[in-house]
């Protein structure tokens, strides 16, 4: 990404915050990043594009910051930990700071759909070769290894749709974790 799209999108996402997905312009974007509007039309075709440019980029943005903290992880309760700090509850704090959150949200779903699916995949993934990785062969879990992945993921991006709170998203995290390290260490 060349640093001309990364500010127009680090502006469009400033702009999305502010005023929704459906009430922001190309203009106002153009606005916030400083530059002309045929400058950002020259870049994007328009505002879903944008979008989109600005979904895949909080989502690389979210993956090197795990793969960073992931190093320095020892045992699949803090790989978890690490994942709910910088996904979940992130993600959750940057909503809270826009009154269109809920609007946002549909925007993300209606535009973004194919964006977040690759994404949920790869977080699907990464958290099956962790399983394999922390569960000695043998252990039941292993069988079903994919399947507890995808519980994690779903489970943990779910979890901030209702919650009320922060505090109601963090219990509910932790709940998912100790769920997940009870299935891991039984071995029946």
């Amino acid at each position: 990404m060349t640093d001309r799209d990364r500010k127009l999108i680090e502006a469009a996402r400033l702009v999305f915050a502010r005023y929704g997905f459906a009430k922001t312009t190309m203009a106002d974007i153009a606005r916030e990043a400083g530059v002309a509007r045929q400058t950002l039309y020259n870049a994007y075709a328009g505002k879903d594009e944008v979008l989109r440019a600005a979904v895949r980029l909080s989502i690389a943005e979210t993956d090197a910051a795990v793969t960073a903290a992931w190093r320095d992880c020892d045992g699949l309760d803090a790989h978890l930990e690490a994942f709910f700090r910088i996904g979940p509850l992130a993600w959750y704090d940057f909503a809270q700071t826009s009154p269109e959150a809920a609007e946002i949200l549909e925007g993300l779903h209606k535009v973004a759909a194919e964006e977040l699916q690759q994404a949920a995949q790869e977080w699907t993934a990464r958290f099956e070769a962790l399983l394999l990785a922390e569960v000695p062969a043998g252990h039941p879990i292993v069988a079903r290894a994919a399947e507890l992945a995808d519980f994690i993921y779903a489970g943990s991006i779910n979890a901030k749709y209702s919650a009320g709170s922060r505090s109601v998203l963090e219990n509910r995290l932790e709940m998912l974790k100790r769920s997940v390290l009870a299935l891991v260490t039984n071995t029946r």
